[in-house]
């Protein structure tokens, strides 16, 4: 069976303590369970301080047939970074000083210039971007069939980028780059009357993502992932009909993106667990990094979360 992570972001420390807790060893350079594999739901690198050993860690799971792993919106968008535009002079994900800003981190240990650096881009080439198994599912932010039949029309059953794809992957209003966009990165609604707030990290929003695993949500308020602070800035109006895909509840289906904040991790529905409890948040102290030990469940067990805490939130109560 599984053992699904969410966002390790870099914090190899924190995700070496939680294999350790769900009874993995290491040996040769790699972790390993006699009964059991990982599922990692993407967004292995930035933000944190041990990237070469994150991506190190769970590239060497994988090859070795100890875990899968899939694509987040962060490998997707270092892709974009790596990749020419066809004018040979631009990048399909452009050299901004937030894009730069964002991928520091990484590219902190892992420079352009460097082979390792297009190693690894070619290697999370190589991560799909939703995983269909008889028992669950994963994909890093948002199921949604309807986006997911657009991706797969291009890429096939296997959900990999292929070089022939990559162009409308990164291509704004292509039917491609809105699916990719709501599978890594959610479903977000555009704020009335043009309001708009800052996120976490300061950066103006005029949209706001959705809670798409909940049923019956009619208004944007009702659907907004955000907080009572963040609501009360813009006014409340009805969805448009269909907005929100309805998940059919056929299995189990894991993510992670959210920077969700739990003192006990829980399911969102009896189908639905977000992973990401926010490990890389240096401002919080009560950060995590995640698990769900799949037992071959129909309906998810909150009892079967198992976390560690980040560093930052340990430093704080022992201080």
């Amino acid at each position: 069976m599984y053992d699904l992570i969410g966002d390790i972001h870099g914090h190899a420390q924190e995700l070496k303590a939680l294999l350790h807790k769900l009874g993995y060893e290491p040996a040769d350079d790699c972790w390993s369970h006699r009964e059991r594999k990982v599922i990692f739901l993407g967004d292995y690198i930035d933000r944190g301080p041990e990237q070469r050993e994150s991506v190190s860690m769970v590239r060497s799971m994988v090859r070795a047939g100890n875990a899968l792993a899939i694509m987040g919106n962060h490998e997707f968008n270092a892709i974009g970074f790596a990749t020419l535009a066809p004018n040979g002079e631009s990048f399909l994900r452009p050299h901004t000083e937030k894009n730069r800003r964002q991928h520091s981190a990484f590219l902190d240990e892992f420079p352009v210039e460097s082979s390792e650096y297009h190693d690894v881009i070619n290697w999370f080439k190589t991560l799909p971007l939703a995983l269909e198994l008889p028992q669950l599912r994963a994909i890093h932010a948002c199921y949604d069939s309807r986006q997911l039949a657009i991706i797969q029309r291009y890429l096939g059953d296997s959900f990999l980028l292929n070089d022939e794809s990559l162009l409308d992957a990164f291509l704004k209003d292509s039917e491609l780059y809105e699916a990719i966009e709501v599978c890594l990165k959610g479903i977000e609604i555009d704020l009335p009357d043009n309001a708009s707030y800052l996120d976490k990290d300061g950066i103006r929003r005029f949209n706001v993502r959705c809670k798409w695993w909940e049923t019956g949500l009619k208004t944007i308020k009702e659907a907004a992932l955000a907080g009572s602070q963040t609501k009360s800035q813009f006014k409340d109006c009805a969805l448009p009909d269909g907005f929100i895909p309805i998940y059919d509840n056929k299995k189990p289906v894991f993510f992670g993106h959210y920077w969700d904040r739990k003192d006990n991790p829980h399911s969102l529905t009896d189908y639905a667990a977000c992973l990401d409890l926010s490990v890389a948040n240096k401002e919080i102290d009560d950060g995590k990094l995640c698990a769900y030990r799949m037992g071959g469940e129909l309906t998810l067990q909150n009892e079967n979360f198992v976390y560690v805490e980040s560093r930052h939130a340990a430093h704080r109560a022992s201080a």
